[in-house]
């Protein structure tokens, strides 16, 4: 178990920790940051002014040992404090279902699957909408002692195809159809393709040629095969891994990090200790997938900790749905990425809906804007909102917003640093920069992941032999603990809370037979944050071909929030000496001719 406990000599300086029990320690020393996780420190008191001027490196120690527990246990502990509390609310499926009723249909489900022959270790997915389905196949895939792989409702046939293959996926659970997606065609069709993909699992009352219903899955196993599921929750270690996420990477294709269950149980911890989650029973207006780390970490996880109920107002997010399911359910808690909250924001300026007593807004994803903060301060009446950060590859948090923060701290950074974690920013030598400077940020505890599966190299590429994850984003840290994203090393952009690559989209772009190159990149949006633009040049000789075009090309063969909403065509790209296209350049030249909105100047 990696516990970090201050034992640095005086010299090298320490600072106190700010709103949070316990003391952080900064490092002032040039080497003592490279020393493996299981240096063991002593927490200090003192600040000493040295520090602000010292290196970007801190270490949280917390003050509660980490657990040592399965995601099944901790579905146990919560069926056993909370056993008639509603554990889901699903508002579009007009559904409730208990902590104890949760373990129950989890068991039944996780003995069916194992009654069809998956065995430990094995990968089954789940592809669809939030639903009190998806919370029953993660609980019980974990309860089984299979890896849970999260898959984006929003994938196309190819990038379905690609999933299953990368992780070896050996059954998928999904919804029957959700918008134009026609699930069970997909998965057939991808099943005769898939070599590892056996079975198909659908939530649906009828019957598909092919597949399997959820139901019937849910009542194969004897009722002794059902109560074996529970006995054998012990002979699972915590450090075994237990949700692997899909992220794009820098070539293209998507990675797979793979994340173990005492991460997921820490982390959602940690949450509840910083939001007091457990001082009374709270309803949560989820708003976020459950394909996310967000959503499935500060959703399902969670709520296992603290008994919160979460309330599901519809298959994805609707900013109507979502206010009359915060007045309906009489929610407290609401989770939104800051596309969400500009939604919502409009929403209940529009429809002045009696909305109670919002203890706590949570927003992640993609940082907000102090805009934001102050309009949603106004229309929802808590004292502002609060702010998780982190990555898939770092279970789903490394910062977070304690409730104690003060305004102005909590509305220009993404929270504190987590308990049990160490941070530092460092230079393109991987060299920690003064505090306050801007450099990458590197995590190392618990929390990180334990590789991207299937992927030496990148794993390799991503996390040191010392175990410091490289975020890759551009981040400054202050000397109190708290941190600010200023812009991302790579060249992803972020869409409502969605990372996109563009290496991807232009490799698919130039997929068209009229294409010979594409470069694609972010652009301002209000809305958004950003939004996906593409200049594309194409082959000699093609006439007629129009921006339109280029985007219905993206229909059903990519996900919808990848199909670029800006399409220049031009002739050619300014470069470097090097040959290395020059895509701010791009940028600016589009932006000056109006072409692209202009990010606003910010004082």
């Amino acid at each position: 178990m990696i516990q970090f406990r201050a034992s640095i000599p005086k010299a090298f300086g320490n600072t106190r920790l700010g709103p949070t029990p316990g003391f952080i320690s900064t490092v002032s020393s040039a080497n003592l940051w490279k020393k493996s996780p299981s240096i063991r420190y002593r927490r200090y008191r003192s600040t000493s002014a040295s520090d602000e001027n010292g290196p970007s490196y801190i270490s949280n120690p917390g003050s509660n040992p980490l657990l040592e527990k399965t995601l099944g246990q901790l579905l146990d502990v919560a069926a056993e404090r909370f056993p008639n509390r509603e554990s889901l609310v699903s508002v579009h499926q007009n559904m409730r279902m208990t902590f104890s009723e949760a373990r129950k249909r989890a068991d039944k489900f996780a003995a069916g699957l194992k009654k069809m022959g998956l065995k430990t270790g094995d990968r089954v997915g789940i592809w669809g909408p939030n639903s009190i389905e998806w919370s029953v196949a993660f609980l019980a895939i974990a309860r089984a002692g299979f890896k849970v792989v999260g898959m984006n409702p929003a994938d196309q046939l190819h990038e379905l195809m690609y999933g299953i293959d990368k992780v070896g996926t050996k059954a998928v659970v999904a919804a029957d159809i959700f918008k134009t997606q026609n699930y069970p065609e997909m998965l057939l069709s991808a099943k005769s393709r898939c070599p590892t993909l056996e079975h198909i699992i659908i939530f649906s009352d009828q019957h598909v040629s092919g597949t399997r219903r959820f139901v019937d899955v849910e009542s194969l196993a004897s009722g002794i095969e059902v109560e074996a599921v529970g006995a054998e929750q012990s002979e699972i270690s915590p450090g075994s891994g237990a949700i692997i996420q899909f992220t794009s990477g820098t070539t293209g294709q998507p990675k797979a990090p793979e994340v173990a269950h005492r991460s997921y149980v820490n982390n959602s911890r940690q949450a509840v200790e910083r939001f007091r989650l457990s001082d009374s029973h709270h309803k949560i207006c989820l708003n976020v997938p459950y394909f996310h780390a967000f959503g499935l970490n500060m959703g399902i996880v969670t709520s296992l900790q603290c008994g919160a109920t979460v309330v599901l107002a519809g298959p994805s997010f609707n900013p109507k749905e979502s206010v009359n399911a915060i007045v309906k359910e009489k929610c407290t808690v609401i989770y939104g990425t800051p596309t969400m909250w500009v939604d919502l924001v409009n929403t209940q300026q529009e429809m002045m809906a009696p909305i109670g007593e919002i203890s706590i807004g949570l927003t992640g994803g993609s940082p907000a804007s102090p805009d934001l903060f102050k309009r949603t301060r106004e229309t929802f009446g808590f004292d502002f909102m609060k702010s998780i950060y982190g990555l898939s590859e770092t279970t789903c948090m490394s910062f977070q917003t304690p409730l104690n923060t003060p305004r102005d701290i909590a509305e220009t950074t993404v929270g504190y640093l987590s308990d049990h974690t160490e941070v530092q920013v460092v230079d393109e030598n991987g060299v920690p920069v003064p505090f306050g400077t801007p450099g990458e940020l590197w995590t190392r505890g618990y929390h990180t992941m334990i590789g991207y599966w299937g992927d030496k190299e990148n794993t390799r590429k991503t996390k040191t032999d010392d175990g410091w994850l490289k975020t890759g984003d551009q981040f400054i840290l202050r000397p109190d603990g708290y941190g600010r994203i200023i812009g991302r090393l790579k060249d992803m952009l972020i869409r409502g809370g969605e990372n996109i690559f563009p290496k991807e989209i232009e490799e698919f772009l130039e997929t068209h037979p009229a294409v010979m190159e594409a470069h694609v990149f972010g652009v301002h949006d209000d809305r958004l944050g950003e939004d996906v633009c593409a200049c594309v040049r194409l082959k000699p000789g093609v006439a007629g071909l129009t921006a339109q075009d280029i985007k219905e090309y993206g229909k059903e063969r990519i996900a919808h929030f990848k199909i670029p909403r800006y399409v220049h065509l031009t002739k050619g790209f300014p470069k470097t000496t090097s040959g290395k296209i020059k895509k701010h350049v791009l940028r600016e030249s589009l932006e000056a001719q109006g072409i692209v909105p202009k990010k606003p100047n910010i004082i």
